[in-house]
């Protein structure tokens, strides 16, 4: 076979009933990430392979695979020789080691395996490359099983399998050049035919050598990047011919780039009257409810020019535009009735209601946890850096918007309008902005509140939630989450280890404080020890996963965490930081694999006196080390005593590093674990005292 007939175009698609937005990126990438593994694991090259994500399809296509993979030699290693051969000639073990690999017995010869144990049998076979169309036949439905999604539907296929997907599966194409990749998947053979735009495209063989160009011709986009493009490049034309100004929105072209196949903007207007609503108000009914971005004018005030993006192009946009402008203008006219109508109770009359809403089953009320934040935000004020008054004042009203009408019909709206009705009610900007904020963050990349009773209730809400669920034994799976505890884990982790508005607040703290609202409360429940201490574990390992997004590595914030000292995150952070070049360093190495050696010399030892006595030193190094470890308690000791912790930090380290040569040659020279049992003891105490000295700061042994 020649260089070119070895290698055909790859193509793989999976066509399917609409996947929901944000789902099918997903899968594509996984789809992708694991035919390049399979290939790669076979030592079979493809050309660069591409993907394409819609909302019906996801496809694979390289320019070029190999067709067969490539032969390999296998090395066979048997027996020892002297096993093989117990007395010169050919054994049992050596005639049955070659029936088992189907070869003569002469295709073996003895060789040295290298492990200093003499020689082996050994042979060489030639292992023949197998179809790469067959391998990828075999493995495709194992791979289509597990690609991520949040909920599947079940189909039978056949007799032998139940198959799973996000969505009805509707055909599939797998070529490798002419040939179909022949498997099975949710009761659909691979073939050649693809589908088009479920309204402008048509049924045909898909071009196995552009089928992102066949698409295209069939009023598919089939490249997200490029779609997504498109979809930012029309809005911000349309929103010029209409004399506005596009307000961005990355997570909603996000999603609609993956709602659409062959996407169109259009302008539309609701009424003028609608611009009495608070932005925030027209803005979520446009996103949340109708997928449409809106728009400023020149002076950055809300407009009534709203764009949606059809799924087709249409004859007729005006009509398109009209459709949406009649549900726009329906859902506004709700909000607007309810947002005159809201004001006539004040938020502090509403608190009352909150005891009619539950919180969770087995958890008590609404109006329960608002009385177990205010108390928490009041007992805590001075370290949470928030005006007492004013922070118990945010906390009682913060959840009196959710019994709002318009918070009801639109829940997103929660937060932004307790702030919206506190200001009409009168309450202080400070308050009011507190409440506007406490739900931030809802995610991992979410800008954290500006306003510190915000951050505060934050905190506080953030732990009552933890603390409940896990009461309740509904801790996440690696699978689930349906309470979103992992995303308030991270949340109270962002809000603690922020140093710009530091909350001088230990993590044990801040539990121990809401497990002590809890269990003063005593309405429903109260929370065990053991509780607390899972709550304390989950996010630490949450802080441990979300290191680099934070700015430093894993095992330095593992460091800083595992020190002597209880600090606040935020501190714990800055130590991170500054042990990322420490741990990179010659030296830092160095005194981590001493730290680890003492660590563990320490861990076996059964007694290890308080005190060390220069009169049971035998050695020189003994001495040095003891002498330099004084010094270092003395300037570590003036390092950390600066008013900037963030400055002291680095002086500390360099105290700490400076123990590297006496510690060398302490181990060089000493034996700790010496036959007498008072020289044995006082070198312990030594060790002991040197590790204390670094766990101030970490616990560099697990760097």
């Amino acid at each position: 076979m020649s260089a070119t007939e070895s290698m055909k175009p790859l193509l793989i698609e999976i066509g399917t009933e609409e996947i929901p937005a944000g789902v099918a990126p997903r899968m594509g990438a996984a789809l992708k990430m694991a035919m390049e593994k399979l290939l790669a694991d076979a030592n079979v090259a493809p050309a660069s392979i591409r993907l394409g994500v819609t909302p019906r399809r996801l496809l694979l296509h390289a320019d070029a695979c190999p067709v067969m993979q490539a032969d390999a030699e296998e090395t066979l290693w048997g027996p020892p020789e002297r096993v093989a051969f117990p007395d010169g000639k050919p054994g049992g073990a050596a005639h049955g080691f070659a029936k088992k690999s189907g070869l003569a017995l002469d295709a073996f010869e003895l060789a040295d395996k290298g492990d200093g144990k003499g020689n082996y049998m050994k042979a060489v076979r030639t292992v023949k490359g197998r179809s790469v169309a067959e391998m990828i036949a075999e493995a495709m439905p194992g791979i289509i099983r597990k690609l991520p999604s949040p909920k599947q539907m079940q189909w039978r296929d056949g007799n032998e399998r139940s198959d799973a997907f996000i969505r009805p599966v509707r055909w599939m194409v797998a070529r490798l050049g002419d040939a179909v990749i022949d498997f099975t998947f949710a009761g659909i053979t691979t073939g050649v035919i693809s589908r088009g735009h479920r309204m402008h495209g048509s049924e045909g063989e898909i071009d196995v050598l552009d089928p992102f160009g066949w698409l295209e011709s069939q009023y598919v986009r089939a490249d997200r990047d490029a779609r997504k493009v498109l979809i930012a490049t029309q809005l911000i034309e349309v929103a010029q011919s209409a004399g506005v100004t596009l307000v961005d929105d990355e997570d909603l072209l996000d999603e609609v780039t993956d709602l659409v196949e062959w996407p169109h903007a259009i302008a539309a207007h609701y009424d003028d009257d609608f611009l009495r609503l608070p932005e925030e108000v027209s803005r979520i009914e446009l996103k949340h409810h109708q997928r449409c971005f809106s728009s400023h004018d020149a002076d950055g005030k809300v407009t009534p020019v709203f764009f949606t993006v059809a799924n087709i192009k249409s004859k007729n946009p005006a009509a398109v535009a009209q459709g949406n402008e009649r549900v726009v203008n329906a859902r506004l006219a709700d909000a607007a009735f309810y947002f005159d109508r809201d004001p006539q109770h004040t938020l502090e009359a509403r608190v009352e209601k909150l005891s009619e809403i539950v919180f969770q089953d087995g958890l008590g009320m609404v109006g329960d946890q608002i009385r177990r934040m205010r108390a928490f935000v009041l007992d805590n004020a001075v370290a949470l850096g928030v005006d007492a008054s004013d922070a118990q004042r945010a906390a009682y009203l913060c959840k009196s918007d959710l019994t709002t009408g318009l918070v009801g019909e639109f829940p997103e709206l929660q937060g932004y309008m307790g702030g919206i009705y506190a200001r009409m009610d009168g309450e202080n900007d400070t308050v009011a902005a507190g409440l506007a904020q406490h739900y931030a963050p809802a995610g991992a990349d979410d800008d954290l509140p500006d306003n510190r009773i915000a951050r505060a209730i934050a905190v506080v809400e953030r732990a009552d939630k933890l603390l409940g669920y896990f009461h309740l034994g509904r801790i996440p799976t690696a699978s689930a989450d349906p309470f979103g505890l992992r995303r308030a884990a991270i949340g109270l982790i962002r809000l603690l280890s922020d140093t710009t508005q530091p909350i001088d607040m230990t993590l044990e703290q801040v539990i121990d404080e809401a497990v002590k609202q809890w269990n003063q409360q005593r309405v429903t429940i109260a929370i065990s020890d053991e509780t607390k201490a899972k709550v304390h574990a989950f996010v630490i390992e949450r802080l441990l996963g979300l290191s680099s997004s934070l700015g430093f590595s894993k095992t330095s914030i593992d460091a800083a965490v595992h020190s002597s000292e209880n600090r606040p995150l935020y501190r714990e952070a800055l130590i991170a930081r500054h042990v990322m070049g420490f741990e990179g360093s010659d030296e830092g190495q160095a005194i981590a694999a001493a730290n680890k050696r003492i660590a563990n010399i320490l861990k076996k030892a059964s007694d290890v006196p308080d005190e060390v006595y220069t009169t049971l030193f035998s050695e020189p190094a003994e001495t040095a080390l003891y002498d330099a470890l004084l010094k270092a308690e003395t300037d570590f000791q003036a390092a950390v005593s600066v008013s900037d912790f963030d400055d002291s930090i680095a002086p500390a380290l360099s105290v700490l590093a400076a123990l590297r040569g006496p510690v060398d040659s302490f181990f060089d020279d000493v034996m700790v674990m010496a036959e007498d049992d008072h020289v044995r003891g006082n070198r312990l105490a030594l060790l002991a005292r040197l590790r204390a000295l670094f766990l101030n700061l970490a616990d560099v042994s697990r760097l």
